[in-house]
């Protein structure tokens, strides 16, 4: 597989590159862990994918983790250090994929998109400080897994994808989550100022960032206000976003 990946991803001229070794991540560790059997074999494999991929004339290979329900046996609801598992196993970066992994929708159906704001703010600030290798924060755009329901089930509260929404976000709401993880990435250290969005096209799951028939390209055009040449840090003063709001807006949609 990491000849695969060197060879048909690696060398691609498009594909993302830190300080010129590749970007790698890894989506659910227990997963990687399980497949080879142990965390010493799971070690070792890494080792060899980095070695392969100076061979293949670069300069080396960063590896990211995304670190959010992390267990590595089966039954194990989570490591209870899961820096020490980051650090053992030789990561590069830690990062996160979507809000919902880290802050419960308290509110059935729907969750105010302002209330997972703020958590996920205060969510950033805890993990920042917590592994010894650099953070990179998520922004999401919204949450919306209803469409994967059968529709023909009554919208109950048990579990993925039956489960609450995020109500009432706009691209003008997104805008101010984009301010905030600019504002979070200028306080830190780190050389490199990196963040992820969740997504380019989770349609099925309500983030996305691709142009709709309702919003245009107005979440595009917020990630180009946000930090385009001409960016300010202003916009969130134009609108009030209250600190850990709760709202209850349509149903999801099905």
């Amino acid at each position: 597989m990491a000849d695969h990946v060197i060879e048909t991803y690696f060398r691609h001229p498009s594909h993302w590159r830190i300080d010129g070794r590749p970007y790698f991540s890894v989506y659910e560790l227990f997963k990687l862990v399980e497949g080879f059997g142990s965390l010493e074999e799971t070690k070792r494999a890494l080792s060899r994918f980095r070695d392969k991929t100076e061979a293949a004339g670069f300069p080396g290979l960063h590896l990211n983790a995304v670190t959010w329900g992390i267990r590595v046996l089966p039954g194990e609801t989570a490591v209870k250090n899961p820096a020490e598992l980051v650090s053992y196993l030789g990561f590069d970066s830690v990062t996160s994929y979507v809000w919902i992994h880290h802050v419960p929708l308290p509110d059935f159906p729907q969750t105010s998109y302002e209330y997972v704001m703020q958590k996920s703010v205060e969510y950033w600030y805890q993990t920042g400080a917590a592994f010894d290798v650099p953070f990179y924060p998520n922004v999401t755009m919204g949450w919306d897994s209803s469409p994967r329901c059968y529709q023909s089930d009554p919208f109950e509260n048990k579990g993925y994808p039956f489960m609450a929404t995020i109500a009432g976000n706009t691209p003008e709401l997104f805008r101010v989550a984009l301010d905030r993880v600019r504002r979070f990435l200028d306080e830190r250290p780190a050389r490199q100022k990196i963040l992820t969005i969740n997504c380019w096209n989770e349609w099925t799951e309500g983030s996305y960032l691709e142009p709709d028939t309702v919003h245009g390209m107005r979440y595009l055009d917020a990630v180009r206000e946000a930090f385009g040449e001409s960016a300010q840090l202003s916009h969130e003063e134009k609108i009030q976003v209250p600190s850990a709001a709760r709202q209850v807006g349509s149903q999801p949609r099905r």
